[in-house]
């Protein structure tokens, strides 16, 4: 969960002191770790802990948590050394920082601890903060991002499955009916980009302050849409008593078909994983069964007879004669696959193979 700090000038100047010398001593660690070799939090403990507590003015735990961040970062790789931005975020664990009531958190900082206001989203969840949080400091503002424990409600038996098939003209469209168009978002997409392109052009000091004050704002909106798509199909799935079934998009900007420029500056702008995200913790919240099932020939097969047939843009044709499908919304017919192929993996009592039908 995010949680907005409201600190007092004072609290917030201490604040970035304590983001300075937690970074500085990270840098200072992380010069050690590389020309000896040593990637270990517990051996960067044992190696450093006596000197660098005088060193720097940082309390036992947070130079512990400096220890933490330098071996995390050497994770990845070892062939590089890592360095530290100043204003790097911090991680606060239950010895440095504690919930109060009244929202309020205290937290470590130089100088002693402080207790400062905190506005979050959702305030049902704070009874189940727990763990570690993350100090970011973003454009002026203090931020933590705090796990939370969460525990689920008992699963619900269900009837079916919703399929979900995701796509670029919609973001999504179910198999119930239900259809997310993406007109609004693609128009604000080209329009950003317009104003991204005619402030690079310029170069001046003020263009790139305008620059970095803009950035961020195409994808927190496209995460506040993919947050109401993914409320309103896990609300859509419970309410029916079925299960939600979606395509596996894994790696798709790579196995697609290669086309011209527009059309793969649009690809690389989905965010389908954050969708996907989002249904995932959203289904574990409200007792949903989540499925995901592969995408081949979703798009391509008839859901009536099972027949491969042809799709041109938003419309598929079937090609078999004795069909009562003749022409059909392709998306629609798409969730009606991927909605079959999850009842046919989960429910097989309910699929008849023969007929590729599903019995209710």
């Amino acid at each position: 969960m995010k949680i907005k700090l409201l600190p007092t000038a004072e609290q917030a100047e201490l604040l970035l002191e304590t983001f300075r010398e937690a970074n500085l001593a990270c840098n200072a660690i992380s010069e050690v770790a590389w020309e000896k070799r040593i990637f270990n939090k517990f051996k960067l403990h044992y190696q450093l802990y006596d000197s660098y507590k005088g060193k720097f003015g940082l309390s036992s735990q947070m130079l512990v948590r400096a220890f933490t961040k330098v071996a995390h970062a050497y994770k990845l790789d070892k062939k590089t050394k890592r360095a530290f931005k100043t204003m790097g975020s911090i991680t606060y664990d239950a010895r440095i920082m504690t919930y109060k009531q009244d929202h309020v958190v205290s937290l470590w900082c130089i100088g002693g601890r402080q207790n400062i206001r905190f506005i979050c989203h959702n305030p049902d969840y704070i009874p189940y903060l727990k763990g570690e949080a993350d100090l970011v400091y973003k454009k002026g503002k203090f931020f933590l991002y705090q796990t939370l424990d969460i525990p689920g409600p008992a699963a619900q038996d269900i009837s079916g499955f919703i399929g979900v098939d995701f796509g670029l003209t919609d973001i999504a469209v179910t198999s119930d009916g239900g259809k997310h168009s993406a007109d609004w978002m693609n128009q604000y997409r080209e329009k950003r980009q317009k104003v991204r392109s005619s402030v690079q052009r310029k170069g001046t000091r003020n263009s790139k302050k305008l620059s970095k004050r803009l950035s961020g704002k195409e994808r927190t909106t496209s995460a506040i849409i993919n947050h109401t798509i993914s409320k309103s199909i896990v609300k859509s799935a419970k309410d029916q008593r079925k299960g939600i079934a979606i395509e596996n998009l894994t790696n798709i900007r790579f196995s697609s078909k290669p086309r011209n420029k527009k059309f793969r500056t649009k690809l690389g702008r989905w965010s389908f994983a954050q969708l996907r995200s989002f249904l995932e913790y959203k289904c574990r919240l409200n007792a949903v069964k989540l499925v995901v099932v592969e995408p081949g020939y979703t798009s391509q097969t008839c859901n009536y007879c099972r027949y491969i047939g042809k799709r041109t843009n938003k419309v598929f044709k079937c090609t078999n004669k004795n069909c009562k499908v003749d022409v059909i919304d392709a998306d629609f017919n798409a969730a009606q696959n991927i909605a079959l192929l999850g009842v046919a993996v989960n429910l097989p009592e309910r699929y008849d193979r023969y007929s590729c039908t599903v019995h209710y």
